[in-house]
């Protein structure tokens, strides 16, 4: 059957960022569209997509899906604002990381021809990179597991005018010492996959965009996917803005020929779409290349990095899939692809540093008709455990029978997992226990979580039951039915759970079972619209709708439109309804220090960390924040937001140093050079150590005494 192709551009469209309004044109339609049903779910989308554009003002997205037959590509806005030229599914955006898992794919075919080897030392491909005290291996830089630093004086690395060449690119970093012995830490850079580049080339004998265009994108048909390259005339180019306070200017001229492999190329969405699709279609890889790339690695310490070989790999609302964004000057990408059910979904955005995850998630459900992620808050702080546990199971199992049809586990080691969550992840000792189930998806852990999820899906399967279902039933009702058929089997054929968390999987499941059916509405609501309305529904039921993401979404609205009593009165609901969560004490912390009241913002943000340390108020999220703030020309909330988090968290050096940055952008430079000595002092080897000295120089500072 000949493929189905939908493409076109939404007109008309109205930005609340000011511009004027795209002429409409005619969408072009193939013979074999959508159903009539997903063309009117597909209508919905081009609403949801004018309120999102408009909420974070951005100029232009393309976004597609492709899902066996069909193709579906439309692009809303603008491409060009000053010529008005509309986004279309020809826009040509640059990918940025959505290179890696190119880059990862043609060294994988290397290694099927017998030129790479995985594990050998990545100088025996590029012998000019300095030898360092450990070896680095293909493999350990394909996982970011190499022990090579990202960009050390953003300032410098990540602004480059001039074009470089490999040997350049691979220049600019060959002198960094390792952050750590290989294979012992994970930290994501584009480095490693430039140095992935220079051993394609060596290994081809090719230039990177020669070996590309030949070996991978020409066979899938990528025909609009090319190195970018600034004096090139390239297709349907796309410009890029940023937000400069409320204003939108023009991106920042950058040369990305420095990123070559790790993020130099540019794209449409369909050669976004055509590359998801060959990858699990094996059009450019064997079976057995495919199922090394899309496992993720693990340290040597057994924990799993969530990436395995240039994929972000993580179970999605129990799915099996496998993923990788990317952000740069002009640009936001964002490809996902669903390797079981055909489904490869891709989005591009032409406004740096917004969330284009958002527009795939809105067209998975469009698509397939179930949400994307279900969000279960437990109110009884006792099986609050229980639903952990449960959750783990069905994440990774379900995953697990989404992607192979093999079981995981023999009998044996499926019983013994059995036993392990009953006597630690279920033990009397809390801190224990919660310790144990951090642990029990990794192989640290022993991937318990997987081993007897995997069973678990298994049993229900044969039991006739379609485990698409969970889609919507999620892990309580993943849970119960196994606990059911479990105890319907006959003694010993089937592992059990401990007693006690069977009771409480069981009365959890009933009271979601009573709550699961009440959403969100689609369209805008008020505060005061939903107040009654959810306390009444949820009275007295254990487990009910998480809508935090919701009341957050709802108050930054406010917040944005400077309606702060609407905005706390959507963090006071989140706090109120669902108190044991560390998400809405930080939303509600956040949504006072931007009204300006700081002592009750600390002790809600405070409240959020004894909820969960490593949450929505850890250094990592507040910090966050605080970009997403400034991203969006709230520079004073970020900082606001930035001091709160120093404030809690007075060990942590990157804290400081983000502050630094915001100094030096308003031009506080004392500030700046006291931030930045303040994270030397606290960690001298942080990750932006070495820009720190630099930066410290460059502001008129001494670094003398801050030499490591």
């Amino acid at each position: 059957m000949q493929s189905s192709k939908y493409y076109g551009f939404a007109g008309a469209l109205a930005l609340f960022c000011g511009v004027a309004q795209a002429a409409s044109a005619a969408s072009s339609v193939s013979p074999a569209a959508p159903s009539a049903a997903l063309a009117a779910r597909l209508a919905d989308f081009d609403g949801w997509a004018a309120r999102r554009m408009g909420a974070e003002r951005i100029p232009g997205v393309t976004v597609g899906f492709s899902q066996g037959d069909v193709e579906w590509v439309k692009g809303y806005g603008y491409a060009d604002l000053e010529n008005r030229v509309p986004a279309t599914a020809q826009s040509s955006y640059r990918l940025a990381s959505v290179t890696k898992p190119m880059t990862a794919v043609a060294i994988l075919q290397l290694v099927e021809q017998g030129k790479i080897d995985l594990d050998a030392p990545v100088q025996t491909y590029v012998p000019y990179f300095p030898v360092k005290p450990f070896p680095v291996t293909v493999r350990q830089l394909l996982g970011h597991l190499g022990g090579i630093d990202a960009y050390r004086d953003s300032r410098v690395e990540q602004h480059f005018k001039e074009h470089k060449d490999t040997r350049q690119s691979i220049a600019v970093f060959e002198q960094f010492d390792l952050i750590a012995e290989p294979g012992t830490r994970f930290r994501y850079t584009s480095y490693g996959y430039n140095l992935l580049g220079a051993v394609i080339e060596a290994a081809s004998g090719e230039s990177y965009g020669g070996y590309m265009r030949r070996h991978v994108w020409g066979p899938l048909g990528m025909d609009a996917t090319v190195m970018d390259d600034p004096d090139a005339v390239i297709a349907h180019r796309v410009r890029g803005y940023r937000l400069a306070g409320k204003e939108l200017k023009n991106s920042e001229f950058v040369d990305i020929s420095s990123r070559f492999s790790a993020g130099g190329t540019r794209a449409s969405v369909p050669d976004m779409l055509a590359f998801g699709r060959g990858v699990h279609a094996g059009k450019i890889l064997s079976a057995a290349s495919v199922a090394v790339m899309v496992q993720p690695m693990a340290t040597r310490a057994g924990r799993l990095t969530n990436y395995g070989m240039g994929w972000e790999i993580l179970p999605t609302g129990g799915r099996y899939a496998i993923a990788h964004g990317g952000q740069q000057p002009e640009t936001v990408t964002y490809l996902y692809s669903f390797p079981s059910r055909k489904l490869t979904i891709a989005v591009a955005a032409n406004l740096e540093r917004v969330n284009p995850e958002a527009f795939v998630q809105r067209l998975f459900e469009v698509v397939t008709g179930e949400p994307w992620q279900l969000n279960t808050y437990i109110a009884d702080a006792g099986a609050q455990r229980a639903y952990r546990v449960a959750q783990g199971l069905f994440e990774e199992g379900r995953a697990h029978a989404e992607r192979t049809d093999q079981a995981y586990a023999d009998a044996a080691a499926t019983r013994e997992a059995f036993t392990q969550i009953n006597l630690q992840a279920l033990a009397p000792d809390a801190q224990a226990a919660r310790a144990y189930i951090d642990a029990a998806r990794h192989p640290a852990g022993g991937r318990v979580f997987l081993t007897a999820g995997a069973s678990m899906a298994r049993q229900l399967r044969e039991a006739g039951i379609d485990l698409n279902q969970y889609s919507r039933g999620g892990a309580l009702a993943f849970a119960r039915d196994y606990i059911r058929l479990s105890q319907d089997a006959k003694a010993g054929t089937v592992p059990r759970f401990d007693a006690a968390f069977e009771q409480a999987i069981v009365a959890l499941a009933a009271s979601w079972d009573r709550t699961a059916a009440i959403a969100w509405p689609a369209a805008p609501v008020s505060i005061a619209a939903r107040d009654s309305q959810l306390r009444t529904a949820f009275r007295g039921q254990r487990a009910y709708p998480d809508f935090v993401p919701e009341l957050l979404d709802l108050a930054q609205a406010s917040a944005a439109r400077g309606e702060a009593d609407a905005a706390l009165a959507a963090s006071r609901l989140a706090v109120e309804l669902y108190p044991l969560s560390d998400r809405a004490h930080a939303l509600h912390g956040l949504t006072l220090l931007r009204a300006g009241k700081t002592e009750p913002a600390l002790a809600a943000l405070r409240l959020a960390l004894a909820r969960d340390p490593l949450g929505a108020a850890s250094p990592a999220a507040l910090n966050l924040e605080a970009y997403r703030l400034k991203g969006g020309g709230a520079v004073a909330q970020g900082m606001a937001v930035l001091q709160a988090a120093a404030s809690l968290h007075p060990r942590d050096a990157n804290l400081q140093d983000s502050l630094a940055e915001f100094y030096v952008e308003q031009g506080l430079r004392p500030q700046a050079v006291e931030a930045y000595r303040q994270a030397l002092q606290l960690d001298p080897r942080y990750p932006g150590a070495v820009g720190a000295r630099a930066a410290i120089i460059r502001l008129g500072g001494e670094t003398k005494a801050l030499a490591p």
